[in-house]
């Protein structure tokens, strides 16, 4: 991520003085530094999060007569350091819209987070690909050390280092391989663009990665179950299918189309079902 300049540059030509200078009438100018101040504050949180992540990677591997005791110090603070809210998220990290990253709203994804960890253990092994809003509410809520996010976008290596994966939808087998060959019990995948090409690559990383009979949760348009893109991509039987949709409505801050959550397990169609409105930070107690 770059850096912020101090001021915008200029439009007139620098032998201009100053009162010659064009100025923007004060409620744009209000505007541009509200932005300014909102983008630095951006690059800040940013900072702090990559600062701790690299005492993380740091400290792998590193035995304790290894490092004096102030490095101790901020190494355990740093592995004890908890996952950021999905309202601390948001402040850290912009939405790429040439990614097509749109965040969920912060109810949302914590009432996801809630069921999620209903049907989950302690030791139950969960992906969450290209959706990690859904990622950090679930770590903010209760980790588990099972937990991997896979994402294109590298930026979020630093929520959590050593349960990020890099993945890329045009070159599976270059950046997964057979590392995680139906390793996961859970997947959870929200395809960065809704087309059909899109949710054919999406299914083929889920293929890859999700056990025999492991669940797979399913966020996207409503449209592609319209247009039958889901029946045909995931199709009717096991490993991906049949997708039942869930009592879920996702939700999304700056998109005002439709979308939902599809299921391939048996009940599923209950999944979210009866989930209260409260944005649900406090813990929730996991599955047994």
């Amino acid at each position: 991520m770059g850096g912020i300049s101090d001021s915008p540059r200029s439009v007139c030509s620098s032998n201009l003085s100053d009162d010659d200078q064009l100025a923007l009438d004060p409620s744009t100018q209000a505007l541009l530094d509200l932005f300014l101040a909102n983008k630095a504050d951006e690059e800040r949180r940013f900072q702090e999060l990559e600062q701790a992540a690299r005492l993380q990677l740091e400290g792998i591997g590193l035995e304790d007569e290894d490092a004096d005791e102030d490095l101790l110090m901020r190494l355990n603070a740093a592995a004890a350091r908890p996952m950021v809210s999905v309202s601390e998220f948001k402040k850290a990290f912009s939405e790429d819209w040439q990614l097509s990253q749109f965040w969920y709203e912060d109810q949302y994804a914590n009432r996801l987070a809630r069921a999620t960890h209903g049907m989950c253990s302690e030791d139950t092994k969960v992906a969450f690909l290209s959706c990690p809003t859904a990622f950090v509410a679930f770590q903010h809520a209760h980790p588990l050390r099972n937990a991997k996010l896979f994402e294109y976008d590298e930026r979020f290596a630093v929520l959590a280092p050593k349960q990020f994966v890099f993945y890329d939808l045009d070159d599976l087998e270059g950046t997964l391989g057979d590392t995680w060959k139906e390793h996961f019990d859970f997947v959870m995948a929200d395809p960065p663009f809704i087309n059909e090409v899109t949710n054919i690559k999406l299914a083929n990383a889920v293929s890859k990665i999700l056990r025999p009979g492991g669940k797979f949760l399913l966020q996207t348009s409503v449209h592609m179950e319209d247009t039958g893109v889901l029946q045909k991509v995931y199709g009717t039987k096991p490993p991906l299918g049949p997708l039942v949709r869930t009592a879920f409505e996702v939700e999304h801050k700056q998109l005002a189309n439709e979308f939902a959550s599809w299921g391939n397990w048996e009940g599923a169609d209950l999944f979210g079902k009866g989930d209260d409105e409260s944005d649900g930070e406090e813990n929730p107690e996991p599955k047994g």
